[in-house]
């Protein structure tokens, strides 16, 4: 009875977090030149991009590059956005980007190594 209880509590941990890494989502709508800010919540672990023309927006990608995850840097990037399926609570809605670029003001200020990334 124990092991069966064990086996049901990890099963609920572990599903979420597969179905939230998982590419299988719907993709709703392309989008195109979207100029945007990278942002770190406050869990201090989740980076999302906020469009600055919805700043109540949040999209969440897992291509983004390690060295565009900066607080306050400005992207502009192309891309797909998700739906999130129903009864599924998610930070942010999902976004599989096509091309993610920084200008290159932005781009000598954070010091990074390449301006622009296609996918």
């Amino acid at each position: 009875m124990k092991k069966k209880l064990l086996w049901i509590v990890l099963l609920c941990a572990i599903t979420p977090l597969n179905y939230a890494q998982t590419d299988d989502w719907e993709w709703i709508r392309e989008v195109s030149q979207v100029k945007a800010k990278m942002k770190l919540l406050e869990n201090k672990e989740t980076w999302v991009i906020i469009p600055d023309d919805n700043q109540n927006m949040r999209y969440m990608s897992q291509q983004l590059p390690e060295e565009y995850k900066k607080d306050g840097l400005a992207i502009t990037f192309n891309g797909w956005i998700g739906k999130i399926p129903p009864n599924v609570r998610m930070l942010a809605t999902p976004l599989k980007l096509t091309k993610v670029w920084v200008s290159c003001a932005d781009k000598k200020k954070y010091k990074l190594k390449k301006g622009k990334y296609t996918f």
